[in-house]
């Protein structure tokens, strides 16, 4: 942990990412049954929920000195019928980036093929995940169950935060935190890490969330708004004309074909 605070934004966020796309998924899917649908920054490539929505995560880190540096990526996120989704991001290092050329486009299908678009420089790189994972029917986002709540162990202190609403969706929440040692929770003093987290059941969807850490200080917030249950242009998910493909795996295929060269289309 005490790598991230030093971390550039960018390459945090990518590598959250890649962790989330190899990690077992998390649902399935009837069209892949061997490998099961892959979640992507929280969303899981399920089909017949889709919905589209803007997420803005805020990273604030406190030097020893006191100094704060926030950084700021904002997101859209879409997700169609068919489980596909889609990821636009936007980052230039200020605490207010612009919303008008995304720095980076991630196409995520349900099958464990995404591609990487960076428009700056009209290009689009395809990845497979191997076929052999075993995939996973369990939702993502799922009523806890009372007689099994997650221990987080003699130091830690999980909390069920209850249900509310978002932009007509009700989503729930829940909190872990640890504390130095169990004399310090015991007596009142703040915990050293803090995760809150929201999702709907619904949409499967993570939603709202936050990071807290004391050692070294770092706040991670994200809040999700905008959100909308309805179909997303198909055009989303399609690469756009002109784009090169680079870095591409021969038995890789994109889940956007429409501009694809011959032999890499369904």
């Amino acid at each position: 942990m005490n790598l991230i605070p030093n971390m550039p934004f960018p390459l945090f966020i990518l590598i959250a990412g890649c962790l989330l796309m190899i990690l077992p998924p998390t649902s399935t899917s009837a069209q892949c049954p061997l490998i099961g649908a892959f979640g992507f920054e929280g969303i899981n490539a399920v089909e017949g929920m889709p919905f589209q929505a803007k997420k803005v995560m805020t990273k604030v880190t406190t030097g020893n000195d006191g100094a704060r540096r926030t950084e700021v990526m904002k997101s859209h996120i879409f997700r169609d019928t068919k489980g596909r989704v889609r990821v636009e991001r936007f980052y230039d290092g200020t605490e207010d980036p612009l919303e008008n050329v995304p720095w980076q486009i991630i196409i995520h299908d349900n099958c464990g093929t995404s591609v990487s678009l960076l428009p700056s420089q009209q290009t689009a790189k395809i990845q497979k995940m191997p076929t052999h994972l075993n995939g996973s029917d369990l939702p993502h986002c799922k009523q806890f169950d009372p007689n099994k709540l997650p221990q987080p162990g003699a130091k830690g202190k999980f909390e069920i935060l209850g249900h509310r609403m978002l932009d007509g969706v009700e989503i729930m929440g829940w909190r872990t935190a640890y504390y130095s040692s169990v004399e310090a929770m015991s007596s009142g003093e703040p915990p050293t890490e803090i995760s809150e987290r929201w999702c709907s059941t619904t949409l499967d969807v993570e939603m709202d969330s936050f990071i807290l850490l004391q050692n070294p200080k770092m706040e991670i917030r994200i809040v999700v708004s905008d959100l909308k249950s309805i179909e997303p242009d198909p055009a989303l998910f399609e690469i756009p004309e002109g784009y090169k493909i680079t870095g591409a795996d021969e038995s890789a295929k994109p889940p956007v074909p429409k501009d694809t060269p011959a032999g890499r289309a369904n």
